[in-house]
């Protein structure tokens, strides 16, 4: 359990530090476009860089598909989970939510392979305003799919996220 929680530390610190510096790029050339845009338009060499919403969307795209994984592990995505054991007894209610688990493993499977294929596939082709290849962009499914894997998972094995912080856990709204 020690070397999990080891690489669990590790990937944690992976995505989360990816997670930071897109975003923090995403601000930085939002802010030097804003500038060059408001700030400076009289100068006409001083024009706003046509590439920044390119990789702007690229930078939201990479951050949706990172934090969701950091959703799955605190417990902060919506589920069902109350509705459902209104309806159903418990021991129906615990089947239906690892048939549920599976189903998501299942898919976040299929989503990594097919991501994987698909980032391949466009490895040949460009943005429009940059020589930087689209599968940057797709990359992102199969990269964010893994990290939701690896903590459904978990979740799946333990019955909770064995490393998330108790203070971090919440319990389900819905």
């Amino acid at each position: 359990m020690k070397k999990l929680e080891k690489v669990d530390r590790v990937l944690n610190a992976i995505r989360i530090t990816a997670l930071v510096v897109i975003l923090a790029a995403c601000i930085l050339m939002c802010l030097v476009n804003i500038i060059l845009r408001y700030v400076v338009r009289g100068v006409p060499s001083m024009r706003p860089f046509p590439w920044v919403n390119e990789l702007m969307q690229m930078g939201a795209v990479w951050i949706a598909f990172l934090a969701a994984g950091l959703g799955v592990k605190t417990n902060a995505h919506v589920s069902l989970e109350s509705f459902v054991a209104k309806i159903l007894p418990a021991k129906a209610a615990a089947i239906l939510k690892k048939v549920a688990q599976i189903v998501v493993l299942i898919t976040l499977v299929v989503l990594i392979v097919v991501g994987i294929s698909v980032t391949i596939s466009q490895s040949r082709s460009y943005l429009q305003n940059l020589h930087i290849s689209n599968a940057w962009f797709y990359a992102a499914i199969p990269v964010g799919c893994f990290y939701l894997f690896y903590d459904y998972l978990l979740i799946f094995l333990f019955g909770k996220h064995p490393f998330a912080k108790e203070s971090d856990s919440t319990t389900s709204a819905f």
